[in-house]
């Protein structure tokens, strides 16, 4: 059960991402009509062709009525109930908030920026269980009958299904720099929802790997798994030392390897969540 004090500050953390996202939107892709994908991209579409009779907020509340009735009965309470938290939040911070001076003359870097903004926001939203509604909260509903895919996979289809639409007013250009925005977002997104914990595991065979073991437990303050093996071409027996690190922690070690036995048979696997002593509760 969560304390009152964490639900504060995740439902605190999404009115953060819901800000970002809002800034992104009014202040980067509006501003430069570029469509980034999105029920916000359908906006940009729609307050062009109104010249700007129809803003972005209009069309991104409407637009999550009905993927709000099809949530209530596919996503879970918690999620359900922090998305329209998040898409009311968004939908006033586009409305109200003034167009910040953050772009440069450089449609590239611009570009980068938003796509920057748009990753953090969706990464937290995603990481607490929530969206921004629109093509986010489709994601999510998507998400639930296809569990082998990501969140950020699926609202990347989604946004190139809207960018290729999105042709047919802003030009072939524009959409080429959406295509760069929605691969940094994914990118960036993945990386906060999967990587906040990542750590490094490694498989060892040494002849002193005693030694090894002793250093990752006493110096470097790491548990480690011993299994029995056995090599494939001398049919000769062999100790393997499995351990998991950190960043930081793996280039002490490395160094401690090629002091103790430069020979070492040493491989190193990218892991995206550690759970466990020494790193991260399995309840967070």
């Amino acid at each position: 059960m969560k304390s009152k004090k964490d639900i504060v500050t995740e439902y605190f953390l999404l009115a953060v991402g819901a800000f970002i996202m809002s800034v992104g939107v009014e202040s980067v892709f509006n501003e430069e009509q570029i469509v980034s994908g999105g029920i916000t991209g359908l906006g940009i579409i729609i307050e062009a062709l109104s010249l700007g009779k129809v803003p972005v907020w209009i069309t991104n509340l409407a637009c999550n009525i009905p993927l709000f009735i099809a949530g209530v009965k596919v996503l879970d309470r918690t999620s359900m109930k922090r998305t329209v938290y998040t898409t009311i939040l968004s939908t006033i911070f586009m409305a109200t908030l003034p167009v910040f001076p953050i772009l440069t003359n450089d449609t590239l870097v611009n570009m980068l920026l938003g796509g920057m903004l748009y990753g953090i926001s969706y990464g937290i939203l995603f990481r607490y269980k929530a969206s921004s509604g629109g093509a986010d909260l489709l994601a999510l509903i998507v998400g639930k009958f296809r569990r082998d895919i990501s969140t950020p996979v699926i609202l990347a289809v989604i946004d190139i299904t809207i960018v290729l639409a999105g042709a047919v007013v802003f030009g072939v250009e524009n959409i080429l720099y959406a295509i760069v925005v929605i691969f940094i977002s994914t990118k960036v997104a993945d990386r906060i929802i999967q990587g906040l914990r990542q750590g490094k595991m490694i498989y060892l065979i040494s002849e002193r790997s005693g030694e090894i073991k002793d250093y990752i437990i006493n110096n470097i303050h790491r548990g480690v798994t011993i299994l029995n093996a056995k090599g494939g071409y001398k049919n000769k027996d062999r100790v393997m030392i499995i351990s998991v690190l950190s960043s930081r922690q793996l280039v002490e070690l490395k160094d401690k390897i090629r002091e103790i036995d430069d020979k070492s048979f040493l491989i190193i696997c990218q892991i995206t969540d550690v759970f466990g002593e020494g790193f991260t509760k399995i309840t967070q």
